[in-house]
């Protein structure tokens, strides 16, 4: 049955599985489980995706983890075929099922089929007991013959993969299994199942129709089959909230056809599972007067092109515009097709949804690694309806600032790119493809209207500066030299001196955690202190932050050009400062401070000053 098992799922296409949410218009008790379904594409692959609730804000823990990204849009699902808000809203507008399921799948035709009956694969624990309730009788499958029972039996595999059958204190075993199946077939006959999973927890439920008991690989397989049309009085308020038709009915039948259709072409000689992978099935005790009523009143109805079953696939909320398949999964359906949804705008719930995630999370789950600080993340295509079809995520190495793009989605096993899989390729759930994205402020004192602040942010993408812990920068605060020897290792990745060298500074404890920095720095010949001192919690002049930078960025100039500055007498100024003054104004990082001419040499370098200097010492384009 494993076998078997399998096959049927790689026979089926696979559905987003998604939490669970209460609707609006639903009482606290009902819950829309399964949001959307997805077609039977031949020839195309679209992997099971899980989902998380996007309406959980994933923040970044500290200023070091990098810039976070809000996504905000409209809609809830892949946007493709019947908005379930949409029907919802045509419903209050009059109009009939026909209306609503011919608004959404273009060109279709409503037919009556005969009734037919579902096998659906239940999932139970390894042991679990079936009840009868009404006329049942069960059968060894073996030999055929009936086996006799009072009350609940309790089913399990054991070690010689052999279906066990407990009644009282009778055990029963079969190679083949058992079947329990009713004598008449009778609207008050059902089974009770416990233990059975409805979605992440283990219930007792009841079920209509039949009962298969098969062994398997490592557990007993559930097989229910039943007829479709109890069947669907299992799916139908599994999938839309059945107060919606106290008032709404319109809304429960274009679902019951919608689910009717949907079953009909996939169980064509397969079994359906009882989840999202096809449609939740919840059995009698999700049953509810209202959906059993819009099964009733549509019984037998299903849609069609071309006289043939359309795959009729759903949604929880389109965001105001449906959207062509072919732009989601890659396959092109002509009933499939992008249409104005003003319905579901007047309805749903889930437009404006909005979700922040950590740059780290966006970064392990497109690069594989925490390791990358992500800078930027562009839509480069989006289709009419408003659908993202490609963005490009660009990210650095945090050590090695080496820049890095990805292009999403990324093609799947056969190349393909499939638009909807952009919804849990960055590391967190997005509602629809429909969406915008923003890059938000790293630090609560720089804003886009900071002085200097495509500099700083342009360090901060390097990896070079991380900001305090109180998540800000302090722009207009001195820099310090140890916190400008930070900044030089993390860009230039300095190594690590000989074990041999012994740091000639004397006022550099080595129990103190900058004792490495400065010993690279002298090393390296960019920091070399004064009259054997580092001076470490000294801040930084602007004349010793001209020799820093020379030297980190082997800058020179031609030996015959100089500057003049109100404030240096080149005559008695030293000459190695003078040097590196002249130099970085030669390469356009400074020339004079203010408009008296003045460079200020002994003056103390902010942040953002330095964070300038520095910008434009690595990257021409700055100056």
């Amino acid at each position: 049955m494993q076998k078997l098992r399998l096959l049927t799922i790689l026979m089926m296409l696979p559905i987003l599985s998604l939490t669970t949410f209460t609707s609006a218009s639903a009482s606290a008790d009902e819950i829309m489980t399964n949001v959307e379904t997805y077609p039977i594409l031949e020839g195309v692959e679209i992997p099971k995706v899980e989902y998380v609730d996007p309406s959980e804000t994933v923040q970044a823990s500290s200023a070091n983890s990098g810039a976070t990204f809000t996504f905000t849009g409209d809609g809830w699902g892949h946007r493709v075929g019947m908005s379930q808000y949409g029907a919802l809203g045509m419903a209050k507008e009059g109009k009939s099922y026909e209306q609503i399921l011919k608004h959404y799948y273009t060109g279709i035709n409503l037919r009556k089929d005969a009734n037919s009956s579902v096998k659906v694969i239940l999932n139970p624990e390894q042991t679990f007991t079936l009840t009868p309730n009404g006329d049942f009788k069960l059968l060894n499958e073996d030999d055929g013959l009936e086996v006799s029972f009072k009350d609940s039996i309790e089913f399990s595999q054991d070690s010689n993969k052999e279906a066990v059958a407990k009644i009282d204190n009778t055990i029963l075993t079969s190679t083949k299994g058992f079947t329990l199946i009713p004598n008449k077939q009778q609207d008050s006959n059902y089974t009770t199942v416990s233990k059975v999973r409805h979605g992440s927890s283990n219930v007792t439920a009841d079920y209509r129709g039949s009962f298969y008991i098969q062994p398997d690989d490592q557990r007993l397989s559930l097989i229910n089959e039943l007829d479709i049309e109890d069947y669907l009085k299992g799916v139908v308020p599994s999938e839309m909230p059945a107060s919606w038709g106290t008032e709404h009915l319109e809304a429960l039948k274009a679902q019951a056809v919608a689910a009717r259709t949907y079953a009909k072409r996939i169980a064509n000689g397969r079994y359906l599972d009882d989840d999202v992978s096809n449609q939740v099935y919840r059995g009698k005790s999700l049953e509810h007067a209202n959906s059993n009523k819009a099964v009733k009143e549509t019984q037998g109805v299903v849609a069609v092109h071309n006289n043939r079953l359309i795959d009729a696939v759903f949604h929880s909320s389109s965001g105001g515009h449906t959207e062509n398949s072919e732009n989601v999964w890659g396959g092109t359906f002509d009933y499939l097709k992008a249409v104005d949804d003003r319905y579901d705008s007047n309805t749903s719930t889930h437009h404006g949804w909005s979700v922040t995630v950590a740059n780290e999370t966006i970064a392990h789950a497109v690069f594989g690694s925490k390791d990358y600080m992500v800078s930027d993340i562009k839509i480069t295509k989006r289709t009419d309806a408003l659908s993202v079809q490609e963005v490009v995520v660009t990210a650095k190495h945090k050590t090695s600032g080496k820049e890095v793009k990805e292009t999403l989605p990324k093609p799947i096993a056969s190349g393909q790119r499939l638009p909807d899989r952009l919804r849990s390729q960055m590391g967190v759930s997005l509602k629809s493809i429909k969406f915008d994205i923003e890059r938000n402020d790293i630090f609560t004192d720089v804003t886009n209207t900071t002085s200097g602040y495509d500099e700083i942010m342009f360090l901060y993408d390097r990896g070079v500066i991380s900001g305090f812990s109180d998540n800000s920068f302090k722009p207009n605060q001195t820099i310090d030299r140890i916190q400008t020897a930070r900044m030089l290792d993390r860009e230039l990745n300095l190594s690590v001196p000989p074990s041999s060298y012994q740091l000639k500074a004397t006022d550099v404890p080595k129990d103190r955690d900058y004792y490495e920095l400065f010993r690279k720095m002298e090393y390296h010949g960019i920091m070399t202190g004064n009259n054997g001192k580092m001076n470490p919690g000294e801040d930084l002049k602007r004349a010793q932050m001209a020799i820093v930078l020379t030297r980190a960025f082997n800058l020179t100039k031609p030996s015959n050009t100089s500057y003049q500055y109100a404030d240096i007498n080149r005559s008695t100024y030293s000459e190695t400062s003078l040097d590196a003054i002249d130099t970085i104004a030669y390469h356009g990082i400074t020339t004079e401070y203010g408009k008296d001419k003045s460079f200020r040499p002994n003056e103390s370098t902010s942040r953002v000053m330095f964070s300038r200097f520095m910008t434009r010492a690595i990257d021409e384009s700055f100056r």
